[in-house]
Formats: structure tokens, C-alpha cells, sequence
């Protein structure tokens, strides 16, 4: 009994050495068994056996791809099967949640019941992705903008269609046309299109919450600023909406306003011009503060919104810089939301 809990401890004591920033969800089981192997929680041998019985299910994958497929085994499809394998692994790994619970499970468990069991937890991923997808389509923001049509309408449906987990597994099928507000993710495979589309429904849930007149009229103001076409421009626009929110906070306005006047984006410009940058930190704290509490958006779109803060300090910094140049802020006429 003593000795387990001296083990207890020893385990405990080299997780403590694991520097998480070295494990990548990219290629969680690979970084994951270089950490541990760094700081002598697992040893050499351990890493070795481990590579056998991943060469085991390899030699498998690639005699089944030789009955079923026509095509050449070569090379570069032995180096697809091997990532392919990993990437199950890896599901099955990050569904521990915790580095710790990650390794106990390395150590415990043969690398092809991992396989296995990552391969369910793939196909659990597919399913909760097409819910995504569902709900998605039920919160979509009425537009005419063709990038965001598309990618809703055609490009999520297609991906799923072409997504194959058994050989492919860790492969971006295709890269989506409407932007999020944070670029591309790094993910992979299937983790790829429920993060996006996770992020997707939550800038919508967002989006959502402004009067459809002032947001058809701020798009439409952004794209005639930018000389652009409404229907072809790729712009993301929770960014459009979440910056005006900004700025009605620092105005001291009702922060579910989206209509900004010309002399009220002078003023802006005029404060952002005196602001050092710690003090712009402080303005957008607050102004997240005002608009979960005038908008009580659900937690998860509060806690995006946090997320977000030092990118939204980010784009204060560059329009304080940019100066008149500046395009943080779209002005409109108040007049012609009379006319919509």
C-alpha cells in the first residue's frame, strides 16, 4: 500500500515537469509521449514498444488498402495511414481532457484498443458535428453575401459527405469560405469543422441579438465604404458588429445600438488618439462588462466575448495608430434606417 502511494507521489511530482505548451492537440499522442519521455515519466523502452505496435496496425491498414484499393501503396499512402492512425489515437487521448489521465492511459492500455476507441470517439465527433451544422443553420443571419451562404448552405454538407474517418481521418477536406473572426484554425479532420462550426454558431447567437435593420444597414454602409459588393465581399460579421458594440460602449450609449452617426466615429477617434494602450485594455474590459450586462447574452457567448478582448485591444491599438486612416467604425445615417 506504502508503495503505491510513493508511485502516487513520483507520478505526481514528474507531472509537474510536463510543460504543457509542448503538447500540440495537432499531434497530441506523439507530443505528449516526447514530454513524458523528457522528464522521465515513461522510459525509452516504453517509447519503442509503443512505436512496434503502432508499425503492427500500419502493416495491417496497408494489406486491407492492397486487397480493397487499385491504387499504388507507396510511400507517401504509408505516411497518410500512419498519420491517420495517430489521429485516432490522439481522439481518444484528448477525451481524457488532462495530460495526466492522457498518460495513465498510454501506460495502461495497448495501442490498438486505443485505435479502436478513438475511432468510435470519431465517429461520435461526425454525429455531434451534424447537430452543429443543424443548429447552425437555425440561428444563420439573413444575407445575401455569397461566402456565408455558401459555406452554410453547401460547403459543411460537402465536407461531411467527403470526410473519411477510417482512412483519412486527419485530413481538412476543405477549407471554408466565410471567415471567423480568429482566421483559420489549426485543427485537423473532424475537429477542424466542429471547432469551426462551434465558433460559427456562436458569432451567430451574437449576431442575433441586434435589430435585423441596423445590421442590413451597417453591412450594407461597409460594403460601400470598402467599395465592395455586398453579395461577393468575404468579411466576417460578428467583427463588424462587435466592434460598433465597442464603440457604443465607449460612447456611453446603449451598447445594442449598431448605428453609429459621423460626428459619433470622430468622437471615437478623437478618444482612441489619447489613449495609452493599458488604458485602452481597461476601456474594452468595461466594454464587455457593459455588454453582457445591457444584451445578458448565454455564457457561452459571454465567455467568447472575453475571449476576444485582447484581439478587440488589438484593433483599438491600430486604429489609435492609423489615425485618420482608420476604418474601425462605420458611419451611417440614422435617416435611412427609415428607409429599409
Amino acid at each position: 500500500m506504502g508503495l503505491n502511494s510513493f508511485e502516487e507521489d513520483w507520478t505526481r511530482d514528474k507531472f509537474q515537469l510536463i510543460n504543457k505548451r509542448n503538447v500540440h492537440q495537432s499531434h497530441y499522442t506523439q507530443s505528449l509521449i516526447a514530454e513524458a519521455l523528457r522528464v522521465g515519466m515513461i522510459p525509452i523502452e516504453f517509447v519503442d514498444d509503443v512505436q512496434m505496435q503502432v508499425r503492427g496496425i500500419l502493416e495491417d491498414r496497408l494489406r486491407e488498402l492492397r486487397r480493397v484499393s487499385s491504387a499504388a501503396v507507396d510511400e507517401e499512402c504509408a505516411k497518410k495511414q500512419l498519420d491517420s492512425i495517430f489521429y485516432s489515437v490522439d481522439t481518444y487521448l484528448l477525451g481524457f481532457h488532462d495530460p495526466m489521465y492522457a498518460i495513465n492511459a498510454l501506460q495502461a492500455m495497448c495501442v490498438e484498443d486505443m485505435y479502436r476507441e478513438g475511432q468510435k470517439a470519431v465517429k461520435s465527433l461526425i454525429c455531434e458535428t451534424i447537430a452543429l451544422s443543424v443548429k447552425a443553420k437555425k440561428t444563420r443571419i439573413q444575407t445575401d453575401n455569397a461566402a456565408y451562404n455558401k459555406t452554410l448552405d453547401e460547403e459543411i454538407r460537402s465536407y461531411l459527405n467527403r470526410y473519411n474517418y477510417r482512412y483519412a481521418g486527419q485530413t481538412v477536406v476543405q477549407t471554408l469560405t466565410y471567415p471567423l473572426t480568429d482566421g483559420e484554425s489549426r485543427l485537423n479532420g473532424i475537429h477542424y469543422l466542429r471547432d469551426y462550426l462551434n465558433r460559427f454558431l456562436t458569432e451567430n447567437r451574437f449576431v442575433a441579438m441586434f435589430d435585423p435593420e441596423e445590421k442590413s444597414l451597417l453591412f450594407e454602409t461597409y460594403a460601400q465604404i470598402h467599395a465592395v459588393d455586398m453579395v461577393t465581399m468575404r468579411v466576417n460579421f460578428f467583427s463588424i458588429v462587435i466592434n460598433h458594440a465597442l464603440g457604443a460602449s465607449m460612447l456611453g450609449k446603449y451598447t445594442g445600438i449598431l448605428v453609429l452617426t459621423e460626428e459619433e466615429v470622430s468622437t471615437l477617434y478623437q478618444m482612441l488618439h489619447r489613449k495609452t494602450t493599458r488604458e485602452l485594455e481597461h476601456m474594452t474590459t468595461d466594454a464587455i462588462h457593459a455588454i453582457t450586462a445591457d444584451l445578458k447574452p448565454e455564457p457561452a457567448v459571454a465567455a467568447y466575448l472575453n475571449g476576444h478582448a485582447k484581439q478587440l485591444v488589438s484593433r483599438l491599438v491600430k486604429a489609435r495608430d492609423a489615425g485618420e486612416d482608420a476604418v474601425l467604425f462605420i458611419p451611417s445615417d440614422p435617416k435611412a434606417l427609415f428607409k429599409i
